[in-house]
């Protein structure tokens, strides 16, 4: 998890990992250069999370500074504003574990409103925190992407895609994602636009290579 200046929501990040049935998870938590009570809140939490720092650095960054320390066989990514179902996590290695020829697998998101209220239908997601993925195939396709700011996750996507990765999809609800003011897509969505412009040309420029 990363989180910057995030004390609104991570304690309810950190509860919806409390409520997860596979014990003994690693947690890490990236801070980002927090100048609020988020890094206070995240160690103060009863799952006694590892708290890292940097920044403030980015999102990708970040996450690539977390991947960097951990040190499961599995990495699963949660957004410090959004929040895991209950279940959620061992469903997902179950699937994983039960398919051996799959490097990730994937489930579907639920957009919410601030109060978790869905706010649009389950969609199934390829997106970061909607996933588990072992941790030797992520490395096989590198880390995220850090020259933009937004999508990285759908460049590191197109990057897997390319290197043959073989992705799972699990018909269940694996994250609620809040959709709120703070949201960075929403904040600064002109970036958000130029970035993403960038990843697709990328992505078919790797597509149209020998």
């Amino acid at each position: 998890m990363c989180v910057r200046d995030g004390e609104r929501y991570v304690g309810e990040a950190l509860d919806s990992i409390g409520r997860q049935d596979v014990p003994g998870s690693e947690i890490l938590i990236v801070d980002d250069g927090s100048t609020d009570n988020s890094v206070k809140i995240a160690l103060a939490h009863a799952l006694a999370p590892t708290v890292l720092h940097q920044g403030p650095l980015g999102v990708a960054v970040a996450l690539n500074h977390g991947i960097g320390n951990a040190s499961g066989e599995f990495l699963t990514f949660l957004d410090s504003d959004d929040v895991w179902p209950a279940g959620r996590l061992g469903a997902m290695l179950e699937a994983l574990c039960a398919d051996q020829k799959s490097d990730a697998v994937y489930g579907k998101v639920v957009n919410t409103d601030e109060n978790l209220r869905p706010v649009a239908k389950p969609l199934a997601s390829r997106i970061h925190t909607a996933g588990v993925i072992r941790r030797a195939a992520f490395q096989r396709v590198g880390p995220f992407r850090t020259d933009v700011a937004h999508a990285f996750n759908i460049d590191w996507t197109s990057r897997a895609e390319l290197a043959g990765l073989r992705f799972a999809i699990l018909d269940r609800v694996v994250v609620y994602r809040r959709i709120h003011g703070g949201n960075m897509g929403i904040r600064d969505r002109v970036a958000a636009r130029r970035d993403l412009l960038r990843i697709v040309r990328d992505h078919h420029a790797r597509n149209r290579s020998p």
